[in-house]
């Protein structure tokens, strides 16, 4: 740096000082000066803020539990001053504060230290956890307060079951970690107390268990009694679960008896539904048989011509139990297939006029197939056979044998399938 800048440096440096010396001299010669202004910009800035954001009075709505401090000792509170005893308040707070109170912001107690009496009217104090809040009315201003002796007495543990296992278990033995517990609290409650009990929740159990459950203490009707301690407060039960039946899917094997009608047979045998679930003691389980599986009630189907249908009970042994005791058997019935062989004459259709014919042979076997009923009401005059010569000249000609059966039923065999038919002139 050359000595010209060195110079221009100290002369910068020495103006900021005199400057800065200048101002402290005035502020010290001026300070009311000073002062005036600070509470001016403080003043303006509180308008500013409370033309923005003005402060409101208004009640909160939230009620406000008052808890007892200070309570004699070997006394309570009877009932309990959190549980009965609530307040409100009316505050004065900025609008953006006031629109967000509740009761949270806020703690409500009542001294007894000067109580000496069992009942006494003290008056409620509340203070506001927010700053910006400030308390303008209580209401109720006071409250009075019940005291009651303090004392402690030995109640039995109990269980409490809730639920129950799935179908075939039980429960077993249980082991309390404690037989007895202490409930504490005013005399009258206390006096209310018979027993503790632990909810022990069997919902779905199907094997041993371990749970520490909370001790609730209750009255003869099985009520919680609020205001009292309990000592322990939760305690370890350990119980069994016992399986007493067991479940198996087994077929339901429908018991179809007679025969139906004459030309009639059975085409097929439904059953809904075609498998049950099969509870009961394990050895009555053991003594059905899992591949023939259980048999309906008998359904008779002695000379049906038609379907059967029947709603039936199934054939469980003692001490087995199904769901759903009844299934529906269905027995499909339908005409018997079969062929019977007719003998039929057969006939020459078309023959031109002035000729003369032969057959090499005049009868036919024809066996016909459908039901049974229908083929035995057919005789062989029901048959067509019939060899076409038309547009034939005279001569031996080889030709098939046309057959037209009766409705309902179909040819399966012709014998022969041809024949010789000889034409002559006159």
């Amino acid at each position: 740096m050359t000595d010209r800048a060195h110079g221009r440096l100290r002369e910068t440096l020495g103006s900021l000082f005199m400057m800065l010396r200048a101002g402290v001299l005035s502020l010290r010669d001026n300070w009311s000066i000073a002062v005036l202004a600070v509470v001016l910009a403080v003043t303006l800035w509180i308008f500013v803020t409370d033309k923005n954001d003005p402060e409101l009075t208004a009640r909160v709505s939230s009620l406000i539990p008052v808890e007892c401090v200070n309570v004699p000792l070997g006394k309570a509170a009877v009932p309990s001053c959190s549980e009965t005893k609530t307040v409100t308040v009316q505050v004065r707070a900025p609008e953006s504060v006031l629109g967000q109170l509740t009761a949270e912001d806020f703690q409500a107690t009542a001294d007894l230290s000067d109580v000496t009496a069992d009942e006494a009217t003290v008056p409620v104090f509340v203070q506001s956890n927010e700053p910006r809040a400030e308390i303008i009315e209580i209401s109720p201003a006071q409250i009075t307060v019940r005291l009651e002796d303090v004392t402690s007495r030995s109640v039995p543990v109990r269980t409490n079951l809730v639920g129950v296992p799935p179908r075939g278990y039980e429960p077993g033995e249980m082991t309390l970690e404690a037989e007895e517990a202490v409930v504490t609290g005013p005399e009258s409650l206390v006096a209310r107390v018979v027993a503790v009990e632990a909810d022990i929740n069997l919902t779905n159990l199907r094997s041993a268990y371990e749970q520490t459950q909370l001790l609730q203490a209750r009255d003869e009707l099985g009520a919680n009694i609020q205001g009292v301690n309990v000592e322990p407060e939760s305690v370890n039960v350990q119980g069994e679960i016992t399986q007493l039946e067991i479940s198996v899917t087994v077929v339901v094997r429908p018991d179809v008896q007679g025969n139906p009608a004459d030309g009639f047979s059975v085409n097929a045998i439904q059953v809904d539904p075609p498998f049950v679930v099969v509870s009961g003691p394990a050895e009555v389980i053991q003594s059905i048989d899992t591949i023939d599986g259980v048999s309906t009630a008998a359904v008779s189907i002695a000379d049906a011509s038609a379907d059967v249908v029947r709603p039936v009970t199934l054939q469980l042994p003692e001490g087995a139990a199904v769901e759903q005791p009844r299934v529906t058997v269905r027995v499909l019935i339908a005409p018997t297939v079969g062929s019977l062989t007719y003998s039929v004459p057969l006939a020459i259709v078309n023959r031109g006029d002035g000729l003369a014919a032969e057959l090499s042979n005049n009868v036919v076997l024809v066996t016909l197939s459908g039901s049974l009923p229908d083929l035995a009401a057919i005789a062989s005059s029901d048959i067509q056979a019939t060899v076409d010569v038309d547009g034939l000249s005279a001569g031996a000609h080889l030709l098939p044998i046309d057959i037209e059966p009766p409705p309902g039923a179909t040819v399966a065999s012709l014998i022969p399938i041809e024949t010789t038919v000889t034409l002559s002139g006159p």
